[in-house]
């Protein structure tokens, strides 16, 4: 499945939007697709470094454990270590800082391994969907905060 990506510009600051990324544990508060979140493991300085996700996508609950990575100061991935639907699902959040406005790109890459196969095109517009509500999702979230 080839990479799919979603860019939104965000009324709020980098740090707002970031700060909102790393509270996995807040996930169920603004994505309702995220059922709960617990942080399974953290690296020395205290960042969550593993993750277990439980989801109900479109019908579809799952259970997940995702590794967490801080590859540059203002990005964040995921990537599944174990879990169901998927033999493949990485996330990269990046944000770009402009002032009070943010620029949030979200990055999926997903390979589905489900008994039925799935033709590529319907899994793409799932995977757009469900990057479509999680980018909106955290702009609503990210501009609630930045008004406070």
């Amino acid at each position: 499945m080839p990479l799919v990506s979603k860019t939104v510009e965000i009324a709020a600051e980098e740090s707002v939007i970031l700060g909102i990324v790393s509270d996995f544990e807040a996930y169920p508060q603004w994505n309702d697709e995220v059922k709960g979140c617990w942080v399974l493991h953290r690296y020395d300085d205290g960042r969550p470094s593993q993750l277990r996700l439980d989801t109900s996508i479109q019908g579809n609950e799952g259970t997940y454990i995702q590794a967490v990575y801080y590859p540059q100061p203002n990005q964040i991935q995921t990537v599944m270590q174990q879990g169901e639907h998927f033999s493949k699902q990485e996330q990269l959040f990046a944000v770009v800082g402009m002032g009070p406005v943010s620029l949030l790109t979200v990055d999926m890459d997903v390979e589905v391994s489900m008994a039925v196969p799935v033709p590529a095109m319907m899994v793409k517009k799932v995977i757009n969907e469900a990057l479509d509500h999680l980018a909106n999702n955290l702009k609503a979230r990210a501009e609630e905060l930045a008004k406070r």
